[in-house]
């Protein structure tokens, strides 16, 4: 599906995001084995993890444990080993609000490491409000089959990572005169709902990421993909590139991996 975007006022603006909000609520149902209508209200949800066709990819391919905290709505998705737990406790004492609390996350990589497991992650994401075409400084397209020629750059480790669970399929550069790399992102296809933007910029205070992230996000809405954003709850310079690109934040995740011992 390819669409057709162009100058928006507030209520296309709005159309648009709402639009965006359908289609990933469609991912999360997917990704935390519930069902679409599950995010109308928000009340506490705790489900078994399960395998599903069309659900987002990522290095750790087993979904032991993984959180998701939207739109006021905390679910919980768990192996059944944890399931009991999780219903009788986790739900009781935690809330989309305060979710992230050290001492709830603490509880939690406690509980976790006891069937060999650990936090990976704990982000924050955003999803585009204000899709543009930035016509600022020139702004390059990469498509996808030019992308393995940015591996041999060791500078770039968000924009394109070349992992085997998901593919990169489209970037966007801003080069100086002498065609040195300013700032860089792309998106990696997590799933064929969303794509997942990352950036790399070399050059701060100038803007040159958020004009990358901005142009990349209009891309990929161009391609039918919703394109989001994720970061650390402490990294503030990422959030206020989300911020600046037009993005707003939208959800809060956290997802478990293997321990090493």
């Amino acid at each position: 599906m390819t669409l057709r975007i162009k100058s928006y006022c507030g209520e296309e603006k709005m159309k648009i995001y709402h639009g965006m909000q359908a289609i990933v609520e469609e991912q999360f149902a997917l990704d935390y084995n519930c069902q679409k209508n599950d995010f109308e209200n928000k009340e506490t949800l705790v489900t078994i993890a399960k395998k599903q066709l069309g659900q987002r990819r990522f290095e750790e391919t087993e979904n032991f444990f993984s959180i998701l905290i939207y739109n006021g709505k905390l679910v919980i998705t768990a192996n059944e080993a944890l399931e009991s737990w999780c219903r009788e406790i986790l739900a009781k004492k935690m809330t989309a609000e305060w979710g992230f609390e050290a001492q709830t996350l603490i509880m939690i990589n406690e509980k976790l490491r006891e069937f060999g497991y650990q936090i990976d992650e704990a982000h924050v994401y955003f999803l585009p409000f204000a899709l543009n075409a930035e016509k600022g400084r020139q702004v390059e397209i990469i498509p996808k089959e030019d992308i393995p020629s940015y591996a041999n750059d060791k500078r770039i480790k968000e924009a394109f990572e070349y992992e085997a669970c998901k593919d990169d399929e489209i970037g966007t550069v801003i080069r100086n005169e002498s065609g040195e790399i300013l700032a860089v992102a792309g998106a990696s296809s997590n799933s064929d709902k969303m794509w997942e933007i990352g950036i790399d910029s070399f050059e701060t205070g100038k803007g040159y990421a958020s004009k990358v992230v901005s142009r990349l996000a209009f891309e990929v809405w161009k391609l039918g993909r919703v394109p989001y954003y994720g970061t650390a709850l402490s990294h503030l310079a990422s959030q206020n590139v989300a911020l600046r690109s037009g993005f707003l934040p939208a959800f809060c995740e956290l997802r478990t991996i293997k321990t090493n011992c």
